[in-house]
C-alpha cells in the first residue's frame, strides 16, 4: 500500500518536472495571487487598527455659554459622557482657557481686554473601538441638544471620508477575494488539463490494464498540491518582508505610530486554501477527461 502511495507521489513530481515551463508559469501566477490574498488579509486585519488610530485623532470641541459656572459645566460634561459613541469628555474651564491662550500667543487676554471673554469648553473624544462605521452626526446632534452648549467645532468631512473608506474596504474585500480564489482554481485546472493532454496515451494504457479512476487521478492531484506548496513557500517570506518594509516606511517617513502585524495563522490558512482548491480543481480536470 505504501509502495503504491510513494509511487503516485513520485509520478506527481515527475509530471511537474516534465512540464517545467507550465509548472513555473503556474507557480508564478499562484505566487502573485496568493501574495494579493496575503496583502488583503494584512490590510483587513490592520485596517481596524488604523481606523482606531485615526479615530483617536478625532476632536469635537464643545463651547459652553459664557455665563456658565464650573459646577454647571461639570454637569454638562456628565451628560456628554452618557452619549453613545463618546469615549471621553474633558472640561476646559475659563482659567484653563486663559492659560492655553497665554501658552499659544505669549500674552494674557486679560491684559489686552481687561476681562476674560473665553468660555468654558470641552474636548470630546469618540469611542474608537466600534467595529461598524461610526456616525458622528447623531453624536453632534445630541450634544447640541444639551442646555448651555453654545457652539461645536469638529472635522465633519474628514471623519465621513475616513469612515466611508473603511466601510468600502470592509464591503468589497470578500468579493475581490472570491474573484482571486476563482482565478487560482482556473489556473490549476488549466495546468492539469495540459498535463493530462501530454499523458493521454499513458492514461489510456492504464485504463486498458484495469487501473482505477482514483489511481489515475492521484498523480495529477499530487502534482497540483506540489505546485501549491511551492507557491506558498515562496509567498510566505515575501509577505513577511513586505510587512517589515511597510513598518519601516511608516515609522521613518510618516508621523504615524503604527505597527502592522501579520496573523500567525495566515500561512497555514493560505496553505489550506490553495491545497483545497488544488485538490478540487485537479480532481475536476481529470474527471472530465475520464468521462
Amino acid at each position: 500500500m505504501m509502495e503504491k502511495f510513494f509511487y503516485l507521489i513520485i509520478e506527481g513530481m515527475k509530471n511537474t518536472w516534465r512540464h517545467k515551463v507550465t509548472a513555473l508559469t503556474a507557480i508564478f501566477s499562484l505566487f502573485i495571487l496568493l501574495y494579493i490574498i496575503g496583502i488583503m488579509n494584512i490590510a483587513e486585519k490592520n485596517s481596524f487598527k488604523v481606523l482606531q488610530y485615526l479615530r483617536s485623532k478625532y476632536k469635537i470641541e464643545v463651547f459652553f455659554s459664557e455665563d456658565l459656572s464650573n459646577e454647571e459645566a461639570i454637569g454638562v460634561i456628565h451628560k456628554i459622557k452618557k452619549i453613545k459613541g463618546v469615549k471621553t469628555a474633558t472640561l476646559i474651564d475659563k482659567e484653563d482657557a486663559l492659560r492655553i491662550f497665554k501658552d499659544q500667543f505669549g500674552e494674557s487676554i486679560i491684559d489686552l481686554l481687561g476681562y476674560n471673554p473665553l468660555p468654558a469648553s470641552s474636548v470630546v473624544n469618540v469611542d474608537r473601538n466600534i467595529r461598524h462605521t461610526l456616525k458622528i452626526e447623531p453624536i453632534i446632534k445630541e450634544i447640541r441638544s444639551i442646555q448651555y452648549v453654545d457652539e461645536i467645532n469638529y472635522q465633519g468631512n474628514l471623519i465621513r471620508k475616513i469612515e466611508g473608506i473603511y466601510k468600502k474596504v470592509a464591503d468589497y474585500i470578500p468579493y475581490f477575494l472570491g474573484i482571486v480564489i476563482f482565478i487560482i482554481g482556473l489556473i490549476i485546472y488549466n495546468m492539469i488539463k495540459v498535463s493530462i493532454y501530454s499523458r493521454r496515451e499513458t492514461i489510456k494504457s492504464l485504463q486498458l490494464i484495469g487501473a482505477t479512476k482514483f489511481f489515475i487521478k492521484l498523480p495529477f492531484i499530487f502534482e497540483s498540491m506540489l505546485i501549491s506548496l511551492i507557491s506558498v513557500s515562496l509567498v510566505s517570506p515575501a509577505l513577511i518582508l513586505s510587512s517589515i518594509g511597510a513598518n519601516y516606511l511608516i515609522s521613518n517617513f510618516t508621523v504615524y505610530s503604527l505597527n502592522l502585524n501579520i496573523d500567525p495563522y495566515l500561512f497555514l490558512w493560505l496553505l489550506f486554501l490553495v491545497t483545497l482548491i488544488s485538490i478540487l480543481a485537479s480532481y475536476r480536470a481529470v474527471s472530465m477527461f475520464l468521462k
